[in-house]
């Protein structure tokens, strides 16, 4: 009897609609599968229901329209053109825990520039066919003589090529060198398949392009270093001269 009332129980689980079963409204939820991380909801102007989330490293704002049925994606500004977006990022979408992260980024396939034994340590995340990566590595050659050390996290995410020629650089028997030959190369393409990159190698650099989704991190180069207290710090993109001589590459205490 009682394990007739479980599958009866179970059956009426399973022919509930889908809906009935989502932590979210349909319009919502579809996100969610699709790959959306839903952080925090909040009552937003005009009546709408407010969302802000992550996605593949991207911060997103969504506002579920009054009939419960459609979301609007994107930004949402008022009558004096104020990015009430923005504010809501701010506001509610909770900032990353970084905490066990630069264990992760010393865990990650890297290529080293600068002396082993130095006293400061900066990760970049690099894909070989970013140009800016290019720009960030030439900036960052004058800081390594002080004693800091540069690791590369090769990803492979911009082009089809990525992936083959991240693998080529942590497979080579010189990596730097062969850092240096790609930046070489760019903006040229090299028309390198991933198709025969050997499985190891792979396996490396797609558990970097993890690493740097988990870190909501969606661009390169994104630069992670620890500030004079020893907390963690990232900056997405090329930061700028005075963030790179202030706080990046600063002189090793």
């Amino acid at each position: 009897m009682i394990l007739r009332r479980i599958i009866k129980a179970i059956s009426a689980l399973i022919l509930l609609p889908s809906f009935a079963l989502a932590a979210y409204p349909d319009a919502v939820q579809v996100l969610v599968d699709e790959g959306l991380k839903v952080e925090a909801s909040f009552d937003a102007p005009g009546g709408l229901k407010g969302f802000v989330g992550r996605r593949n490293g991207h911060s997103v704002s969504l506002y579920l329209m009054p009939d419960g049925e459609h979301v609007v994606i994107g930004k949402m500004v008022d009558g004096f053109g104020q990015d009430l977006s923005a504010e809501h990022l701010r506001n509610w979408l909770p900032k990353p825990d970084l905490t066990g992260a630069w264990q992760e980024l010393a865990d990650a396939a890297w290529v080293s520039e600068g002396p082993s034994d130095a006293k400061r340590i900066v990760y970049v995340f690099s894909d070989p066919n970013c140009g800016y990566c290019v720009v960030f590595r030439e900036k960052a050659q004058p800081f390594l003589e002080r004693g800091i050390e540069l690791r590369h996290i090769m990803v492979g995410i911009i082009q089809p090529s990525s992936l083959a020629k991240a693998a080529s650089v942590l497979g080579a028997e010189d990596p730097v060198r062969k850092l240096e030959f790609h930046d070489s190369q760019f903006p040229r393409d090299w028309l390198e398949s991933e198709d025969n990159v050997p499985e190891d190698l792979r396996q490396l650099v797609e558990a970097n392009n993890r690493l740097m989704e988990s870190l909501f991190v969606a661009a390169t180069p994104s630069v992670f270093y620890k500030d004079p207290d020893g907390e963690i710090r990232k900056i997405i993109g090329l930061p700028d001269d005075s963030a790179l001589s202030e706080a990046v590459f600063r002189d090793p205490e």
